[in-house]
């Protein structure tokens, strides 16, 4: 596998550097996985789709999500009416600083991992594009409601 600098990274286009990573992380050898890891520690945009689950960021975003503070926020933003990115994006804010922004549609992977916590915990969507307060990172999410249960 040919070597790349940090330069020839950077003069790449996000979709070129995504298939570069893909197909580093599919051959497996420890030369391509420097590489996968290489250009994760760059923390450029990567294609033009959302971050793959498989990224740091990605994956620290899971994790802060998925913790039980993060459940708890996610709760605590639904009982008050809010969605539960209302809990969320400010706790991400806090854990990632400016880690957690609008690229690589971070906040649009960032509702999706939330809404998967909302549903393992028994709610359903209720009206999804609903505004968030000011000082979130996103700009809307969905509002839950917990399922009523089969009779």
């Amino acid at each position: 596998m040919p070597t790349y600098t940090t330069e020839k990274l950077k003069a790449m286009t996000a979709n070129d550097r995504l298939s570069l990573r893909n197909n580093a992380r599919n051959k497996g050898t420890p030369e391509a996985l420097a590489l996968v890891e290489q250009i994760d520690d760059l923390k450029l945009p990567l294609g033009s789709g959302g971050l793959p689950e498989d990224h740091p960021l990605y994956q620290e975003m899971y994790g802060i999500i998925m913790s039980p503070e993060g459940k708890m926020v996610a709760l605590k933003a639904v009982e008050a009416g809010l969605p539960a990115m209302a809990g969320i994006d400010p706790l991400l804010q806090e854990r990632m600083g400016k880690r957690y922004n609008n690229e690589q549609q971070m906040t649009v992977n960032a509702g999706y991992i939330t809404g998967s916590v909302m549903i393992s915990l028994g709610y359903e969507k209720h009206k999804e594009g609903v505004t968030l307060p000011a000082g979130c990172v996103a700009k809307s999410s969905t509002t839950w409601k917990l399922k009523k249960p089969l009779k």
